[in-house]
């Protein structure tokens, strides 16, 4: 049975592993919202934009380094993506520097990121490559499991794969850290989605800052805190982020 965990017991359960700094989004009726946790000795974290589908930061550096990172889960819907979007280009249109989204943007931006089921519309895939570049964005790309999220089995065994999750940047950003690595993760049994993992400074040159992110949408039974646990214990210098369903 899915459950909703609140926001205050996910807040005194990152607590618990040492991330103090802690927002959320409130749902909107069709996710479970998302949350982003961090260590305020390590990095600090202003909250620009609290919307239901994405969380808008402005992000500081031990080194005074400043960018900007953007939490996002979007809608299963045309018309809540399409107000994700509209708010994203009001935001792209006064960005200066540095810019870093990642989530769920349950969009496709072509059919070969789709496996399984009715063909995916091309139609619908330039819509969505058309809003990444009014937004003046490029997709970061990724190492591993070519799909992001897996739907579940038809009657027929048939079962649909699509490339869901991803992160998207600035040229500044891209050029400011040239070496940054996006590396999907095995997916956690109990969720339809894989993590992704971003390595700021690329997997060889791991530094002793961590960064923590955590996106939530549906959390399962009382096993996520363990899964927290082993799963997150001794990454460094990585941005992460995870999506539940």
């Amino acid at each position: 049975m899915e459950t909703r965990t609140s926001p205050l017991n996910l807040k005194r359960s990152f607590h618990l592993l040492g991330y103090d700094g802690f927002q959320y989004a409130e749902n909107n009726g069709f996710a479970g919202g998302i949350i982003v946790s961090w260590k305020e000795q390590l990095i600090e974290v202003e909250v620009l934009v609290n919307h239901f589908q994405f969380l808008h930061l402005k992000v500081t550096l031990q080194s005074r380094r400043i960018f900007f990172f953007s939490s996002v889960y979007a809608s299963p819907r045309e018309e809540g993506r399409h107000e994700l979007w509209r708010e994203l280009k009001n935001i792209s249109r006064g960005m200066v520097g540095e810019w870093l989204l990642v989530g769920d943007f349950n969009d496709i931006a072509h059919p070969s990121e789709k496996k399984g089921g009715i063909p995916a519309q091309q139609r619908r895939c330039n819509n969505f490559v058309d809003r990444i570049n009014d937004c003046k964005l490029i997709d970061c790309g990724a190492t591993g499991p070519k799909f992001t999220w897996r739907g579940p089995i038809f009657q027929n065994d048939d079962r649909i794969f699509e490339r869901l999750d991803r992160a998207l940047s600035n040229d500044e950003w891209r050029l400011g850290f040239p070496n940054a690595v996006v590396k999907v993760l095995p997916r956690i049994n109990f969720s339809d989605h894989h993590p992704l993992l971003i390595a700021l400074y690329g997997f060889d040159q791991v530094q002793r800052t961590r960064y923590f992110k955590f996106e939530s949408a549906w959390l399962l039974e009382e096993s996520y805190m363990k899964m927290l646990e082993a799963g997150w214990d001794g990454l460094e210098g990585y941005y992460s982020r995870k999506n539940y369903k």
